[in-house]
């Protein structure tokens, strides 16, 4: 005896190979996000330095200056994350978030920056670390909700695939644009001083990234949640540290 099957296979439509495929420009415009996301680190890295060299903080505070804004942005990622994806919004559960990080993360990075030799280690101790943490904050609500953008710009894994791939390109251009900050900061043809180099190129550094993390959440597509019931999920913040 046999049995026949009938397999129901839905019919390709323009929407959704909409759905799947992520055009050039929207994968461009992700990739501004990464360069972004990228840039902010790789010349925070560059910066860093100065605090020893040229302000002559102690190590131990320099090391505490490190460790200390990570542990808050290992302990808020988890949290944004959980907020992002219960969020209804008719920009969609990523792209309010993005800016927001964007503006914080930027401004921060040029705050951070405004220190002087003439201040005691004890105040620049303290002032960065104020700053540098309201900055891993604004890195925090930029980040987690881009990263997560991606997944969601398309049903294919291939495409997805693809639009990282551009996306890590982009971004690591950073990495080789940075270290060309030495020279700036360092040539006294540019500056008097390295510090009063790092107040300056902060403020570019600042502005260009911040302008640079807004474009994914101008320009990439996103869904309307605000019709969606954002808290059907019955999981808590604490099922994320499981």
């Amino acid at each position: 005896m046999t049995t026949d099957t009938l397999v129901t296979v839905a019919p390709t439509t323009p929407e959704t190979v909409s759905r799947s495929t992520i055009p050039m420009s929207q994968k461009i415009a992700f990739g501004v996000g990464m360069l972004a996301n990228q840039m902010f680190p790789a010349a925070l890295g560059i910066f860093m330095v100065i605090l020893v060299q040229s302000l002559g903080m102690s190590p131990i505070l320099w090391g505490l200056i490190f460790f200390l804004p990570k542990l808050v942005d290992a302990l808020t990622d988890p949290l944004m994350g959980y907020i992002s994806d219960r969020t209804e919004s008719r920009w969609g559960k990523r792209r309010p978030f993005v800016f927001i990080g964007a503006v914080i993360a930027g401004l921060a990075y040029i705050a951070m920056w405004q220190l002087s030799a003439e201040n005691s280690q004890t105040y620049n101790f303290w002032y960065f670390l104020a700053w540098s943490i309201v900055f891993f904050l604004g890195m925090t609500v930029f980040s987690v909700p881009y990263v997560a953008m991606g997944y969601e710009m398309s049903s294919d894994y291939h495409e997805r695939t693809r639009l990282m791939a551009v996306a890590q390109w982009i971004g690591q251009w950073a990495w080789v644009i940075a270290p060309w900050g030495w020279i700036v900061l360092y040539d006294p043809n540019w500056f008097a001083s390295a510090t009063e180099g790092a107040r300056t190129l902060s403020i570019y550094v600042g502005v260009t990234c911040m302008l640079l993390a807004m474009v994914p959440a101008i320009f990439c597509h996103s869904v309307d949640t605000t019709n969606t019931n954002a808290k059907e999920s019955n999981s808590s913040i604490s099922d994320t540290f499981r």
